[in-house]
């Protein structure tokens, strides 16, 4: 076997050798150093614009809220009224009490408001319920007390409106459904101590009575075989 030798080598075998070299050093370069930190740039530039972007969010919602304080107070206040609007129970007596605050605002008789139907389905993460009510006012009055129901008491749907004239006044029978936050609690969800069903405390009491009628109410007597003396 013939040794290497560079001296033995043409001028052309030399200068191939020699590019090809220099093509393995450029490709290692390049696949292990420099490509490498062109991804890093690239990256780097990609969570600069993120940031900018952050930042200039952040920006806007100073100049469009200079009074950082007035801002949180008005935002609680917004949130305190979505939960008026829509709270976490269909609270029908809370309901009742702002009904009859605003037939007197708007001039008009309440005569009565009940539920009627209360769907206990889980839609989306919101309960509805039906209702019925009835106002007596003029034409002007209960349009005027319908507009308002819908505008701001809670998240009301009227469904149904039938009036009838009762001498100088109109007789309006609304019906309407109510919305409230939260899905109802299951079986599993009840917390302890609750009121149980009807059925469970029935089944409970036939439970106590029969260990009551097996269990003796006193002991039988025991012979007394002592001597006598």
């Amino acid at each position: 076997m013939n040794n290497f030798s560079w001296g033995k080598l043409n001028d052309r075998e030399k200068i191939s050798i020699f590019v090809f070299c220099l093509v393995l050093i450029m490709y290692l370069f390049y696949d292990f150093i420099l490509a490498p930190k062109w991804q890093q740039i690239d990256e780097l530039n990609a969570q600069l614009a993120t940031e900018q972007q952050q930042v200039k969010v952040v920006e806007n919602f100073q100049v469009a809220h200079p009074n950082q304080e007035a801002f949180l107070i008005e935002l609680d206040s917004k949130i305190i009224h979505v939960g008026t609007m829509l709270p976490d129970n269909p609270e029908i007596s809370t309901l009742l009490v702002q009904f009859e605050q605003l037939s007197r605002e708007c001039g008009v008789k309440l005569n009565y408001l009940k539920p009627t139907k209360i769907n206990n389905k889980d839609k989306e993460g919101y309960r509805e319920f039906e209702i019925e009510f009835s106002i007596n006012g003029t034409f002007a009055q209960n349009m005027d007390f319908l507009n308002k129901t819908e505008r701001g008491l809670r998240f009301i749907n009227i469904t149904g409106i039938t009036m009838q004239i009762d001498k100088k006044n109109l007789d309006s029978k609304i019906t309407a459904k109510v919305y409230s936050f939260g899905v109802p609690a299951t079986k599993a969800q009840i917390p302890p101590g609750a009121v149980a069903p009807a059925k469970d405390k029935e089944k409970d009491a036939k439970t106590a009575t029969d260990n009551k009628a097996a269990t003796p109410t006193s002991a039988p007597p025991v012979p007394n075989n002592s001597p006598k003396k």
